[in-house]
């Protein structure tokens, strides 16, 4: 049954963002991050209501789209895939997005009550920062509007990258792309190759073709990592950044270096 509109997973090789600090500052320097546990406020009664609408809306539209296919073309189909999953992305957004900018405004609220020039999701905390999901879930559950602090969040030595900017950069778009190919051509050919094969010899073969995965790997998509990790050192260097993460980990907060990774890639 066809699925509309999930939160998209990436299903190539991306290129590494490199975390630059300095450990000996970090105990002092670090005090203003704090951490928020997204998966937790995913849980309050309002997302879980909206997570079950969408599911809902979600499996009638793909009924409505198994009834809209029939004797259709190819092309026909994809066109009537498009124009169900604008439906589902619009619904997604009408559920979620007041629920998101209410999160949103608590959190950015929270820091700024605490001091925080920088949160980040749980997730990538290790050790350190100051847990405020408490401080949000308790802010969230108060009856009528959150309102955002006034002030922006102060100077951060946390920076960010968009890494969806630097994948489409030309040589990293053509090296993803080159991998991806090289991987759907060995995709194809195991799956010719393990025709009438024992289990073991599928695996031998399997084995076979992920080592020259790897190496290919190597030779197209490792000299951009190393260009890309290259440059966000040297631009968090310059910017006098503790660590650099990816913005998708960032919450509120932090520098986006974004543009001044992407210029010394160019």
């Amino acid at each position: 049954m066809a699925r509309f509109y999930r939160t998209p997973i990436v299903a190539g090789i991306v290129i590494a963002l490199v975390l630059c600090f300095a450990p000996q500052v970090l105990a002092t320097d670090i005090s203003d991050i704090g951490f928020v546990d997204q998966s937790a406020l995913g849980q309050l009664g309002p997302f879980v209501s909206a997570q079950q609408q969408f599911a809902q809306f979600q499996q009638s539209l793909a009924q409505q789209f198994q009834a809209a296919i029939k004797g259709k073309s190819p092309a026909q189909q994809q066109q009537i895939y498009q124009s169900f999953n604008s439906q589902a992305a619009a619904k997604q957004r009408a559920l979620f997005g007041p629920l998101l900018g209410r999160a949103q405004a608590a959190i950015a609220s929270v820091a700024a009550n605490r001091g925080l020039s920088v949160v980040v999701d749980k997730t990538i905390v290790i050790y350190g920062g100051l847990d405020i999901t408490q401080d949000v879930i308790s802010m969230l559950n108060q009856p009528g509007p959150v309102l955002p602090p006034v002030n922006s969040p102060p100077p951060s030595e946390v920076g960010y990258v968009d890494q969806t900017q630097i994948d489409t950069l030309p040589k990293v778009k053509k090296a993803n792309d080159d991998f991806l190919s090289f991987r759907q051509t060995l995709a194809a050919q195991l799956a010719a190759q393990s025709k009438g094969k024992s289990d073991a010899q599928r695996a031998q073969l399997a084995q076979s073709l992920n080592s020259q995965l790897d190496d290919e790997q190597k030779k197209v998509l490792q000299p951009v990592i190393d260009s890309t990790n290259a440059a966000i050192s040297s631009v968090a260097k310059q910017k006098h950044l503790l660590l650099v993460i990816d913005a998708t980990n960032r919450v509120y907060g932090g520098t986006d270096v974004t543009s001044d990774v992407v210029k010394a890639l160019q």
